[in-house]
């Protein structure tokens, strides 16, 4: 199964760490696709981890837009077992870049077209962030083997 994801806009993203006023931020988003190998051989590892970065935008954590951000393209091999995480850093010129939110959805929850990611906070633990939103387009192609 191939897997294409388009990040298109960001909305009330939050500062690190759930401050609740501070500098401006400058976001970026990180793909990162968990899956397990369908013919792992000994010497391979069985997990699979690939991921995709967008580019960072300039003091805008209120509303981020990535009008020219191509789509990532993701292999699936495990559709029923695979994970895709979506996580907001920001860009710290000289530091550490800092974790805003993340959130994950099961490959097999999602569907095609444009579609909103609910983010929650940095650990995903202290429930969801009211408004901090994705908005991506997911196209899904599906390989049907010949029989």
């Amino acid at each position: 199964m191939n897997l294409k994801i388009k990040v298109l806009a960001g909305s009330c993203l939050p500062h690190p760490f759930g401050e609740p006023c501070g500098e401006v931020t400058s976001p970026y988003v990180i793909l990162r696709l968990h899956d397990v190998r369908a013919t792992a051989q000994k010497s391979e590892e069985l997990l699979k981890i690939d991921e995709r970065k967008t580019e960072t935008i300039q003091d805008n954590g209120f509303c981020p837009q990535w009008p020219d951000t191509k789509a990532f393209s993701f292999e699936v091999e495990n559709p029923g077992i695979a994970m895709l995480e979506f996580t907001a850093l920001h860009h710290d010129e000289g530091f550490i870049d800092d974790k805003m939110c993340r959130t994950a959805i099961p490959v097999r929850c999602l569907r095609q077209g444009l579609r909103s990611v609910q983010f929650y906070d940095r650990n995903s633990q202290h429930g969801s962030f009211a408004f901090a939103r994705l908005l991506v387009s997911v196209e899904i192609e599906q390989h049907i083997p010949w029989k």
